[in-house]
Parts: C-alpha cells; sequence; structure tokens
C-alpha cells in the first residue's frame, strides 16, 4: 500500500513529459510600447510615414492660402493664441496655424480649440492638447479640420487641464 501512494506522489510530481517546451501566451492586441514603456519599430515606422505624406503634400503645393487673421486672443489659463494663418488642403479641409504663448508663471496643459467659421455660417471645430507648456514659453499648433469648407473667420478657446 505504501509502495502505491509512493510510486503515485513520484507520478503527480515528477518532471513534465516535454520540459523544453514552453507555454506561448497568444495576444490579442498589437502593443504599440513594449513594457518598459519604449516606443516600439512599428509606431516609428508610423510616424516617419505621416512625416513623409506631410513634406511630400508640402512640396507638390498641394494648399492653398485662405487668409491670415493677425489678432492675439486672450484665452483661458493664461494663454494668448495669435496670429492664425488658415490653408485648405486639396480636399478641401482647413488647415489652422497658431502660436499659443503661456503668459502665466506657472507651467500649463490645456485643451486648444478653433472654430472655424464659412460665409455661410457652417462651423467645424478642431482641437489640440498643450502639453507642458513652461511660463513665458510659446509653440507652434496646427490643426485639421476633416469637413470640407472655405474658411472665412476663426474663433478660439482654451481649457485648463
Amino acid at each position: 500500500m505504501y509502495l502505491v501512494a509512493a510510486a503515485a506522489a513520484l507520478a503527480l510530481t515528477g518532471p513534465s513529459p516535454r520540459p523544453f517546451e514552453k507555454h506561448r501566451r497568444h495576444s490579442t492586441r498589437s502593443h504599440s510600447q513594449t513594457v518598459s514603456g519604449r516606443v516600439t519599430w512599428d509606431l516609428l515606422k508610423l510616424g516617419l510615414r505621416h512625416e513623409l505624406l506631410r513634406d511630400f503634400l508640402v512640396e507638390a503645393r498641394s494648399e492653398r492660402p485662405a487668409f491670415v487673421d493677425a489678432r492675439t486672443v486672450a484665452a483661458d489659463g493664461g494663454l494668448r493664441i495669435g496670429p492664425t494663418s488658415v490653408d485648405v488642403d486639396f480636399l478641401g479641409a482647413p488647415i489652422v496655424r497658431a502660436r499659443v504663448v503661456n503668459e502665466s508663471d506657472r507651467t500649463v496643459d490645456a485643451l486648444v480649440v478653433v472654430a472655424i467659421e464659412d460665409p455661410h455660417g457652417v462651423t467645424a471645430r478642431a482641437s489640440t492638447w498643450i502639453e507642458r507648456l513652461a511660463p513665458h514659453a510659446d509653440r507652434a499648433v496646427e490643426l485639421f479640420c476633416p469637413n470640407a469648407l472655405e474658411p472665412a473667420s476663426v474663433s478660439w478657446s482654451a481649457t485648463p487641464l
């Protein structure tokens, strides 16, 4: 009886029949960052493709100027936005470029929203996140609006985060 119990214990605690086989987990998601937080090669390739496409479109002169607004607008959180230039890409969608200045004495995170209006009153919005803008520093922003319209005016707003 003891001999059977000892044989059963040895059989249950012995090594697996395939000791060198790895147990693999199959991921259903693709990861853009590794566990350590580093950017992967696929994300770098995507960023490079984006920059190459943007450079091609600029060199092909696929944008035409719509107007320039020389005003600067005081927004919430101590931000000042402007001057603004608005171009229209080859699909008819506006591209808004402006400079955002932090006039406060603290670092600011903010959501900046531009409302673009055409001569008929149709409005489209685009937004961007300004992260860690240092006191009295400025940053250039470029916002793309997916709606095709002929821009006539812009208005800005900012929400401190």
